[in-house]
């Protein structure tokens, strides 16, 4: 034997057993040992002791063959010496168990050893025991992270109410986690494990929906491509749930379809939500149809009697002529101008309630245009205010061309006429992109890219504490004495923002003007 592969040297006065020893070395690659019973030390270790512990040649000299002092104690010590019992009284041929061994790193090694009776004296007594050891701490460690991760899966499993299965189609087997069966409802003796195709995964598959989970998995096993479905059951229970159920096939060496796997979640009550917010959805939409309707037929017809009204009073005034006394003439004046109020609030009423019933038929709509056509119509108004107006390159967006028309002839208009008689009014209409972090902040559609539009002026401004007010119907914050309006137009503005998918704000302070910011979904 080479002297160089072993530690101590195993006496040449027992040629069979060395010849073994030999065979060992050659076959096995862990440690070999042999241990003496009455000296309680280990006469013999392979080289590979040394290069698993790190342990010098000097140190197991210096340890007299006796390695307890290495070994850590655990829970299995009694267990492990009745083992040794039991081979020494040779009611058995050999024992295995697991021993935890200090490394010189001080690390924690863990091997697995099997012992048997190496050599007996003439009465037959066991004198050596020899052992042959692998290390499996790498072994144990991943079996421990194994069961960590699915002990993971499990509690993920249950936290989010699906499962997972495995179907061999060479052999019908199913195999299901914990959280199906618990999903399911139903024990594991319940299920049908050994099945022909999908549908017989469960017996308490909802047969409606037979023919559709067969064809769907059935197309993926032929085009080798991944599935998902969705499909009604019954629980032992007696309880139906809605299945949302994710799979792959898996190829073999062959290119054949040999596996499927996948995962089942429970959306039973994402659907039902689903249902139920769809319900409350078209009966808002029904309500809200039903008030714009009564809206608009409301004011429509409210407009025929105040026709006849003031055409009453009209000709009233025209055939008493000189006849009237200097205070029935006042009343009539004001009667004319309340009915012109009021025909004023029924159109601007009219305009409110078209927004929605335009229909939401959008298109690209070049702001720039929109905005030079709204300040020619504004024009004597910016002549006669001598106002500075200034603006960015504006977007093209999508949106209904008639309400983007409508918002900035109302915002710039309502800048022209909130002015501060003491300096020149100045608007100026700013344009940013809005960075998709800002888009998620102002809980905008991430499907569309937003600009963000500002019209500034310095005119009188108003208090902070009603940029809310503003926006509401026929609210005004100045008499109409002072200045001109139905109190609508503001109101207008956030309808036709909001019905196109953005938000307006308004920002303001007394005397030092104000800026309205609102977001449209521009064209790329």
């Amino acid at each position: 034997m080479n002297s160089d592969s072993v530690y101590f040297q195993y006496s040449s006065e027992f040629p069979e057993q060395v010849q073994l020893l030999e065979k060992l070395n050659l076959l096995f690659p862990g440690v070999v040992h042999v241990y003496d019973l009455k000296a309680h030390q280990i006469l013999y270790v392979n080289e590979r002791f040394t290069e698993l512990l790190g342990y010098t040649r000097e140190e197991l000299h210096a340890w007299k063959g006796n390695l307890q002092n290495r070994i850590l104690p655990d829970d299995l010590f009694a267990q492990k010496s009745r083992k040794v019992g039991a081979l020494l009284r040779k009611e058995v041929s050999y024992v295995e168990q697991e021993t935890r061994i200090l490394h010189k790193d001080s690390s924690e090694r863990i091997f697995t050893t099997r012992l048997t009776i190496f050599r007996c004296d003439e009465a037959g007594n066991p004198l050596e025991l020899v052992g042959v050891s692998e290390d499996i701490t790498e072994r144990v460690t991943r079996y421990k992270q194994l069961l960590q991760q699915q002990e993971m899966h499990r509690i993920t499993e249950q936290a989010f109410h699906f499962g997972s299965w495995e179907k061999n189609l060479q052999t019908g087997e199913l195999i299901c986690s914990e959280g199906l069966y618990e999903l399911m409802g139903h024990l594991p003796e319940t299920m049908n494990h050994n099945c022909e195709d999908y549908t017989s995964f469960f017996t308490f598959l909802d047969k409606r929906d037979n023919e559709m989970v067969s064809q769907t998995v059935q197309e993926a096993i032929k085009n080798h491509q991944p599935f998902r479905l969705e499909h009604r059951v019954l629980t032992q229970s007696g309880k139906k749930k809605v299945l949302m159920v994710v799979g792959r096939p898996v190829l073999n060496e062959q290119g054949m379809v040999s596996l499927l796997v996948g995962s089942i979640a429970d959306i039973t009550i994402l659907r039902q939500y689903e249902h139920d917010l769809r319900l409350k959805i078209e009966e808002l939409q029904r309500s809200n149809s039903e008030l714009e309707q009564f809206a608009y037929a409301a004011s429509h017809d409210l407009q025929e009697p105040l026709r006849k009204i003031s055409a009453f009073v009209g000709r009233l005034r025209n055939k008493l002529g000189d006849e009237l006394e200097e205070e029935a003439e006042d009343y009539m004046r004001r009667t004319l101008q309340a009915i012109d109020r009021m025909k004023s609030l029924i159109d601007a009423l009219l305009l409110l309630s078209r927004v929605t019933r335009q229909g939401n038929v959008r298109e690209s709509v070049p702001l720039n245009q929109i905005v030079q056509e709204v300040l020619e119509d504004l024009d004597a108004q910016v002549l006669e205010k001598q106002a500075c107006i200034e603006m960015d390159e504006l977007p093209v967006v999508d949106a209904v061309p008639v309400q983007m028309r409508q918002l900035f002839y109302n915002l710039l208009s309502n800048a022209l006429k909130f002015t501060d008689s003491s300096r020149t009014p100045h608007i100026q209409i700013k344009v940013r992109p809005l960075p998709l972090e800002e888009t998620q902040s102002q809980l905008l559609s991430p499907h569309f890219q937003w600009t963000e539009i500002s019209v500034n002026d310095n005119g009188i401004g108003f208090e902070p504490q009603y940029k809310e007010r503003i926006f509401q119907v026929f609210q005004r914050l100045n008499g109409r004495s002072e200045y001109e309006g139905t109190g609508i137009g503001l109101a207008l503005c956030r309808k036709i923002v909001e019905f196109i998918g953005g938000t307006i704000t308004a920002e303001s302070q007394p005397g030092q003007g104000t800026r309205f910011v609102f977001y449209l979904p521009s064209l790329v």
